[in-house]
This record gives C-alpha cells, sequence and structure tokens, in this order.
C-alpha cells in the first residue's frame, strides 16, 4: 500500500510545525540579517602574504536558537547537558567539553503518536577562559541546533570570505598582546557590510528555492540584540595548567512575561532544564 505524502511548499509554509518533516524545513530556513554577526577566527594567505588575510565566519548565537526553537516547537523541545566521560579526553587536555542532547517531540505524520527525534553535538571552551561556563553551555547548545539544522547553512551557503588585514576600511585589524596570541578584530561599519553581503546572498534565487524564505524572530535590522552580543565576550589565553571535570552547574536563563525561574533536574551526571513557558517541554 502506498502513502502518499502531501507535497510541502516551503516558501509558503509557516511554523510551528506540525510534524518531523515541517520542523525539518522550517528549522533550517535562513535567519535575518540581524541575527547574523560574524568574527575574524584566523590568519591565511592573502596576495602572496602567508599571514596577510583573515577567515571571516558568519555565526548565530545561542539566543537565536532558542528563539527558531521556540517559535518551530514550542513547548515540544528540551535539551540535556552532561560533561564528557574521563575516557573520552586525552591526558594534558586544554579544553572543556560539554554534550548537549536537543530531543524534540512531533508526530512523524500528521494527526499520528508523537515521536522523538533526538540530535546531539559536543561544545568546548578553553580551560581557563575568562568567558566562562555560560559560553561553553551557549556553545553546545549551537552545535547541537546545527546538527538538527539551525543555521547549518551558514556552512554551505556562504561562499568563504576573506579579508585583509590591515587598518583600512572593510580590513580585519591586528592587535598585538604581549605574551599573548595576536586579537584579530573587525570594526561596526565592517561587520554591518559584511552583514549587508550576507542579506543580498540570502535573497538569491538559489538559496531560497533551497531554503526557502528568511524566518525572522524580531531581529533589529542593523545589528545583532543586545543580548545576542552579550554572550561574545573576550577568551584568555590557554593555561598551562590541564583541566579537570568539573561538574556541570545549574543553568540560568533570563526570565521572560512574567515566567518563573527554570527547574532544573539532575540525575545519573546529567543536567535536564524545564525552561517552563519559556518553550521547552519538561
Amino acid at each position: 500500500m502506498e502513502h502518499n505524502m502531501p507535497e510541502i511548499d516551503i516558501t509558503t509554509l509557516q511554523p510551528p510545525a506540525e510534524t518531523h518533516q515541517h520542523a525539518t524545513w522550517l528549522l533550517r530556513r535562513p535567519f535575518a540579517p540581524g541575527a547574523i554577526g560574524f568574527r575574524a577566527t584566523t590568519k591565511v594567505a592573502l596576495n602572496g602574504n602567508p599571514h596577510g588575510g583573515a577567515q571571516i565566519a558568519a555565526y548565530i548565537t545561542a539566543q537565536s536558537v532558542l528563539q527558531r526553537l521556540n517559535s518551530v516547537a514550542p513547548g515540544r523541545w528540551r535539551m540535556q547537558f552532561a560533561p564528557l566521560t574521563p575516557e573520552l579526553l586525552t591526558v594534558g587536555q586544554r579544553k572543556l567539553y560539554l554534550a548537549c542532547r536537543l530531543t524534540i517531540t512531533l508526530p512523524a505524520e500528521a494527526g499520528g503518536p508523537d515521536r522523538d527525534a533526538v540530535y546531539e553535538d559536543v561544545g568546548e571552551l578553553d580551560h581557563g577562559s575568562l568567558a566562562g561556563l555560560k559560553t561553553l553551555f551557549c556553545d553546545a547548545r549551537n552545535r547541537a541546533g546545527v546538527a538538527a539544522g539551525i543555521g547549518a547553512y551558514l556552512y554551505t551557503a556562504l561562499e568563504p570570505v576573506v579579508l585583509a588585514i590591515g587598518d583600512g576600511p572593510r580590513q580585519v585589524q591586528l592587535v598585538r598582546r604581549q605574551g599573548k596570541p595576536d586579537l584579530l578584530t573587525i570594526s561596526a561599519a565592517t561587520e554591518q557590510w559584511l552583514r549587508a553581503g550576507y542579506a543580498t546572498r540570502i535573497a538569491t534565487d538559489a538559496v531560497r528555492r533551497d531554503l526557502g524564505e528568511i524566518l525572522p524572530h524580531g531581529e533589529p535590522d542593523n545589528g545583532t540584540g543586545q543580548g545576542e552580543a552579550a554572550d561574545q565576550r573576550p577568551q584568555s589565553p590557554t593555561s598551562e595548567q590541564p583541566p579537570t571535570l568539573v561538574a556541570v552547574p545549574e543553568p540560568t536563563v533570563q526570565s521572560g512575561n512574567g515566567a518563573g525561574e527554570p527547574t532544573v533536574h539532575t540525575g545519573n551526571g546529567v543536567v535536564s532544564v524545564d525552561f517552563g513557558r519559556l518553550g521547552p517541554a519538561a
């Protein structure tokens, strides 16, 4: 007996998702330009100079991941966090790792029983980083989101961008730091120029055909919001001391719309967070 699945018009499909198939298309939709940030990641060769350029990476933050999940599957998702077990870490490891498991609960077919779809990945943080463990949670959450398709197009649909290192417009500034790695930064004007280029690319017929229209979540037109920028903190140089496994602290989120603080349930080394009315199911 053949099952004829109805065709989905990804250009008109709107949240919330009714099935996992709907969620797959909605989660991978492009973000508005205001949700996209840019950073210089590493020195690369440019115009014959082995260290004359800097690779630029586009990114979204943990808040954007949460906004997308709350829009596509409100009350139908949850995340669990757990540190990696010692046998998965090398001796003298200079990074901290945190696994994140994202579970989305929806029917496989409209009107059918609920089923779990599970997406997992591992976040990392330099040991001794000034950014703190909150950044480790954000990185783990973002990577699990990519596994579900959230923001995955940033790695595939955008062409690589390399900017020259220098003091001119649309260049990457290099800051020398005694006893520390060089710092690569881009100006607000350069970031906005990159964001305009992103907007042009996302509006092309090829991207709209493959990913659908932008699915906005109230982002500002000209830059990332305050909460998004607050997550981008400087990182300290790598410590000479190897890291030790640490207990995962209780995560915190800011209350919104009168919602209370999240409830944290622990057991068997896994932290399960119930965000209540903020989005995920208990």
